[in-house]
């Protein structure tokens, strides 16, 4: 393993349609000690140079998670994908410029609208534009500080051999570097990647894990950082695999449950019990950077209200589920105009109103009055 240049060794991974700035936010506040790195959904590099999403503040607020940038950026990644080094440089120079700290170029998606697009996972077929890409980000981020992170698999197709990923990682990472660069870090799903055949959901669960073929680049790439990927999902297993790894990433469990955070912090980074924020202080901040992020950018409430699907669990989760569900349709018929929707009610006061019917309904059910959304993150 490397010595590692910060402390953090575990990670949220990226996750399309899940990490954006209103999950990375509710995440943050559930572990506000700084002990997780939280990565982005992939972004286009062509968002950048060809789209400019910088040049318009309601479209950037979609993409980057600001508030996090304002005091996280340290601890904030930002993933791109791109098959093309002038593009990929001239996102790295805008993400720069706009703060960002940490930037990864996607190798490791095989979604077949990304493979049309001939990036990500089906760029390990060609490692040597891999190489050129990642040359490029490194000399746009020169001097910034800005550390540089390529996420890929341990194989694609019927090609698992030490032999090729070997071969991919000492391409990607061999390159002679100008010495105000950074080296590359590496993130790898202990999985390969099925380019036809397989849904991107699939190639999350039917390629078998491979953590020693994992393992055997850590122990081959002595100066290279590893964080190791795929099929974590418990608090003994990020224990393990950080004995062999510099940090590992969790995504699947994190999505189905942010609170699993809260237990690293308590397992992993040992904090106190006491200092682990409430749900209910949680959903208090959620709501009120909801408010703000809808009053300044004009976020939907079905965007805002999306992470709160999963925040809400135990007996009490179906019942808030579904009446915030009910309470944004409701709130949604009542305030629309051609294509317009203008909410005369904040998104807060519709979770309160939410949280209070599914409290009601909970204590009718179970005959008892004082019966509360006491399972909320359990």
């Amino acid at each position: 393993m490397a010595t590692l240049v910060r402390r953090l060794r575990t990670s949220v991974a990226p996750m399309i349609d899940v990490t954006d700035p209103y999950f990375l936010r509710l995440t943050r506040l559930i572990s506000p000690f700084g002990n997780h790195q939280l990565w982005t959904e992939m972004i286009h590099a062509n968002a950048f140079s060809r789209g400019r999403i910088h040049l318009d503040p309601v479209k950037l607020a979609q993409n980057l998670p600001l508030r996090e940038l304002e005091d996280f950026a340290d601890n904030v990644v930002v993933q791109i994908g791109s098959s093309s080094p002038q593009d990929a440089h001239e996102a790295v120079d805008t993400l720069v410029k706009l703060g960002v700290r940490n930037i990864n170029l996607n190798c490791g998606c095989p979604s077949r609208n990304v493979q049309m697009g001939a990036f990500g996972a089906v760029l390990m077929k060609t490692p040597t534009v891999v190489a050129d890409i990642v040359s490029a980000m490194s000399e746009a981020a020169r001097g910034s500080g800005c550390r540089i992170s390529v996420k890929c698999r341990i194989g694609i197709d019927e090609d698992e051999s030490p032999e090729f990923l070997h071969g991919f990682l000492s391409t990607v990472t061999g390159q002679t570097r100008h010495k105000d660069e950074l080296p590359i870090d590496i993130v790898l799903h202990a999985r390969r990647a099925w380019l036809n055949g397989l849904s991107p959901k699939q190639n999350r669960l039917v390629p078998v894990l491979n953590y020693e073929r994992a393992y055997e680049m850590v122990r081959s790439f002595t100066n290279t950082s590893f964080i190791v990927n795929g099929g974590i999902d418990s608090v003994d297993s990020v224990v393990e695999h950080l004995k062999l790894a510099d940090s590992v990433m969790i995504g699947r469990k994190v999505r189905e449950d942010p609170w699993f955070l809260s237990h690293l912090d308590q397992h992993v980074y040992n904090v106190p019990e006491h200092m682990v924020p409430t749900p209910e202080s949680v959903l208090a901040q959620y709501t009120q950077f909801a408010d703000a992020s809808h009053n300044t950018y004009g976020t939907r409430y079905s965007v805002l209200a999306r992470p709160l699907f999963v925040f809400f669990r135990g007996r009490m989760g179906k019942a808030m589920r579904t009446h915030l569900g009910w309470t944004l349709t409701k709130a949604k018929s009542q305030n629309f105009s051609h294509k317009n929707v203008t909410y005369s009610v904040q998104f807060g006061e519709l979770v309160q109103e939410a949280v209070h019917a599914a409290n009601a309904e909970y204590a009718a059910r179970s005959r008892a009055p004082d019966a509360q959304v006491a399972e909320v993150g359990a």
